[in-house]
């Protein structure tokens, strides 16, 4: 039977930094593209949505399982919000720049 790895928080936080750190160079990135050349880099802008709905919802997965206080759920709410909308936003321009 294999043993379950369990994660502290400060490995599950020093995860949670890298992946911040990675999408957020990777978003970074492909903002600039896309601005300057917008014709070109259309294709992009879902995928600036995507990935920053995967960060915000990341960060609401994180601070739900480390924060106990009342008043710290209520940024896991902002997060979790946040990602849903940029998961809307997504979803609306994919379909209209990758279908039309």
């Amino acid at each position: 039977m294999a043993a379950k790895t369990r994660y502290s928080p400060r490995k599950t936080g020093m995860m949670v930094d890298i992946a911040h750190i990675f999408i957020g160079i990777s978003v970074l990135i492909m903002a600039v593209f896309a601005v300057f050349r917008p014709q070109k880099y259309m294709v992009l802008f879902p995928v600036i949505f995507l990935l920053t709905a995967l960060l915000d919802l990341i960060s609401a997965w994180y601070l739900f399982k480390t924060v106990q206080r009342q008043k710290g759920r209520f940024s896991v709410l902002i997060y979790l919000l946040l990602g849903l909308a940029f998961l809307a936003l997504f979803i609306i321009s994919a379909i209209s720049i990758w279908i039309a």
